[in-house]
């Protein structure tokens, strides 16, 4: 049975729009991929950037999340800027994700990119990864999968903040995504959401306002 923040939202909104959809975990490559293309399908969570923009129609924000390098807990790696990080000798990265897209935009030709996104953070502990391009939000997860705790990691550069979506293709009615926004509106504003998300993250700020100036 699937679980966590993100699946709470939605299945609560489901409920007050009057749907029950299934919820099917895919690689990301495809559904980011089928969600640009197929009508009535949403894909979450999603970071909203200039160039996805207009690929999607957007429900949100769910949450906002900053991206950096993290490494060991030991290293002795120093990054203070971009092109810091471009001269380590490798970086991990989920591939098609948001990371991947926006460094290999701004001309990183270091990136190792998989669709195992915890096999990132196995590698950097076994010393065969410099970094990984990790988030504020999984790194707590994606090295409990590993045997690790996130204070195996040290984060040495934040390279890109951003907020979390659901996002439906420019095919879909523009009626279902309305619905779904104004379900999630509602939800922030009788308290519901902020039990979810509060629940999960008990530490972080909540969302603020969509933002207009996507990096």
């Amino acid at each position: 049975k699937l679980s966590g923040f993100a699946v709470e939202i939605v299945n609560e909104i489901q409920k007050r729009v009057g749907t029950n959809y299934t919820i099917e975990v895919v690689p990301w490559a495809r559904g980011y991929k089928e969600a640009q293309t197929t009508p009535n399908v949403a894909l979450f969570s999603t970071n909203r950037t200039a160039d996805r923009d207009p690929l999607f129609q957007w429900v949100g924000p769910l949450a906002e999340t900053s991206f950096g390098f993290y490494a060991k807990a030991d290293t002795k790696l120093v990054v203070n800027s971009m092109e810091d990080a471009k001269a380590l000798e490798s970086i991990g990265v989920y591939i098609n994700d948001v990371r991947d897209l926006y460094l290999t935009k701004h001309g990183f030709k270091n990136l190792e990119k998989i669709t195992d996104n915890s096999l990132n953070y196995k590698k950097v502990i076994a010393g065969r990864l410099s970094v990984v391009a990790g988030s504020t939000v999984e790194i707590g997860d994606e090295a409990k999968k590993i045997g690790a705790s996130e204070k195996d990691f040290k984060l040495l550069y934040t390279f890109l903040k951003t907020q979390k979506y659901i996002v439906f293709s420019n095919s879909t009615p523009k009626a279902v995504v309305t619905s779904w926004q104004g379900a999630l509106d509602a939800m922030k504003k009788d308290g519901s959401f902020k039990t979810i998300f509060t629940k999960y993250f008990p530490k972080s700020p909540l969302p603020g306002p969509a933002e207009t100036d996507l990096p």
